[in-house]
């Protein structure tokens, strides 16, 4: 655990039955609701603190618990109802690799899952919506491809894929010029997208770059030097502050209502390291 946040890491896990249900979930057992203060978001905002499996027995209930959603075939459902979406899957993914979870036959099954589901443009949708509505609309989730991509970053032999998350990232740098409302959930790129948010959770400039500088095929393209441009007015001395926290986390450690964040200055600084 980092012990620069361990006292609000213990804050967090006491509120573990916040929403009804055990280790942040609902009483209906949805553990994606309520929005930002969810079992995948709570988990995945304190593996951003540097939280660890084995720092808590509660945080390896917790994780026991989230396992429970998998299907059969490796993806994640969010609630007792069958389900499987990509974006659903990719966040599980990413919460259990911040909480350095070590892979598993499992989870490898997750991950191939979401390589047999990728779509013909290079990213991941939720088929929410039915093809042929749009092209638009028949596009690839934005949102959903960028939590595959950070996924993927805990994935061992990750570079055994490079081919079809190059295509990914493809995709979402596209997206930059673009801008356009795509997939069923009509992920743009717009005002709220382009201010600072944290923890990582949703679409935004922030996770954006942050996830895209990690993959060496971006790390030259110009347009993710322009996002990381845009980033840099929320910057001040090698400290960034969050313009948009979720209402769940604001004032929080992760966004203070005064000042830059600690924890997010931390991956602003691997950013600045990587694209310089």
């Amino acid at each position: 655990m980092n012990m620069s946040w361990k006292q609000e890491i213990s804050e967090i896990i006491g509120r573990q039955d916040e929403n009804g249900g055990p280790y942040w979930s609902r009483a209906d057992g949805n553990i994606h609701a309520p929005a930002g203060f969810s079992t995948i978001d709570v988990m995945h905002a304190i593996g951003q603190l540097g939280g660890k499996v084995e720092d808590s027995p509660v945080l390896k209930e917790a994780v026991e618990f989230l396992l429970g959603y998998q299907n059969d075939d490796g993806s994640f459902r969010y609630g007792t109802q069958k389900s499987k979406l990509p974006c659903i899957t990719a966040n599980v993914l990413s919460v259990l690799g911040r909480l350095s979870l070590p892979n598993s036959a499992s989870i490898d099954k997750s991950y191939s899952w979401l390589l047999d589901n990728q779509a013909a443009d290079g990213g991941w949708r939720c088929a929410t919506v039915k093809l042929g509505k749009a092209p638009e609309t028949d596009a690839s989730n934005p949102g959903t491809t960028l939590w595959v991509l950070d996924a993927f970053l805990f994935k061992n032999g990750m570079k055994r894929h490079v081919d079809a998350l190059n295509s990914g990232v493809d995709f979402l740098l596209d997206h930059w010029s673009s801008r356009k409302p795509l997939g069923p959930c009509n992920f743009g790129i717009g005002g709220r997208f382009l201010k600072t948010e944290f923890p990582f959770r949703r679409y935004n400039l922030f996770y954006y770059v942050y996830v895209l500088s990690q993959y060496e095929s971006a790390r030259n393209d110009k347009r993710l030097h322009e996002a990381f441009e845009a980033l840099k007015p929320y910057t001040d001395s090698g400290h960034l502050s969050v313009a948009s926290p979720h209402r769940a986390w604001k004032g929080a450690v992760f966004a203070p209502q005064t000042g830059p964040s600690e924890p997010a200055s931390k991956y602003w600084k691997e950013i600045v390291k990587r694209l310089g």
